[in-house]
């Protein structure tokens, strides 16, 4: 009996125990972690800055700074004194977002239309051709050759579009250059002048021959060449051509 009723007592004192201690101790188990308190500040939202008129370089820095990524970068065309700076943003400066948001970008690559004077390359080498239309900002789609008597070798002859002042960015430039001639020099249509020039240049002995026009055009232009372009020479050959004359009576205007 007495074995029983000690059992008992004892039961119950831990019951008690186990009580009380569940009591004093759920509170400090079951309390909520300050570090939820610093994912709430983590995650507040910041604003967005205003990087328009920045160039790319500089509008990434603002952007990252302010603790959100550039998403993307996109092109469009604008005014020439704006060009290489960022036009336009998304999301709008000023606006609230949050931390890691996307920020895009829009930069100015210029205005579509360009200055395009075509007739201002013929006569120019391939290469500084290529350049001019380089410094125009538009692009060239590579070259196209042909023989010509009287241009030499790597020299433009003509262009492709020919239109002129202004070129959209987005239609390409070829350029017909000269393989040279191989023979006797094309003398006709050029001037007397042209002509002399050309004919020291290939070391030919240029024999002028005179004829009245009527065609004040023709007045000192080579007309005609006896000796045939495109004949086999040696330096030293001489080149017999025609050049017109007026009367003279064209000269009283």
């Amino acid at each position: 009996m007495r074995s029983a009723l000690r059992f008992g007592i004892l039961a119950l004192s831990g019951a008690v125990l186990a009580f009380l201690a569940g009591t004093l101790l759920a509170p400090s188990i079951f309390e909520t972690p300050r570090f939820i308190s610093s994912i709430g500040a983590a995650s507040a939202p910041v604003t967005v800055p205003d990087v328009i008129g920045l160039s790319r370089q500089d509008a990434q820095r603002e952007v990252e700074s302010a603790s959100l990524v550039l998403a993307g970068q996109w092109s469009e065309y604008g005014p020439m004194e704006s060009m290489g700076s960022v036009i336009r943003q998304d999301p709008p400066p000023g606006a609230m977002t949050p931390r890691g948001a996307p920020v895009s970008i829009f930069w100015n690559i210029g205005p579509l239309y360009r200055q395009y004077y075509p007739d201002s390359l013929i006569g120019m080498s391939a290469v500084d051709a290529e350049e001019k239309i380089a410094d125009w900002q538009l692009y060239s789609i590579g070259r196209s050759w042909v023989p010509h008597p009287a241009v030499p070798e790597g020299m433009v002859v003509g262009v492709c579009p020919r239109q002129y002042d202004s070129l959209s960015v987005t239609t390409p430039v070829r350029l017909l250059v000269s393989t040279g001639w191989e023979g006797m020099p094309r003398f006709q249509g050029l001037s007397e002048s042209g002509a002399r020039e050309l004919a020291e240049r290939n070391r030919l002995v240029m024999v002028v021959q005179e004829r009245t026009t009527g065609d004040i055009l023709q007045d000192g232009i080579v007309i005609e060449q006896l000796t045939p372009a495109g004949t086999r020479f040696a330096p030293g050959d001489s080149v017999v051509v025609v050049v017109g004359r007026t009367d003279g009576e064209w000269g009283t205007w």
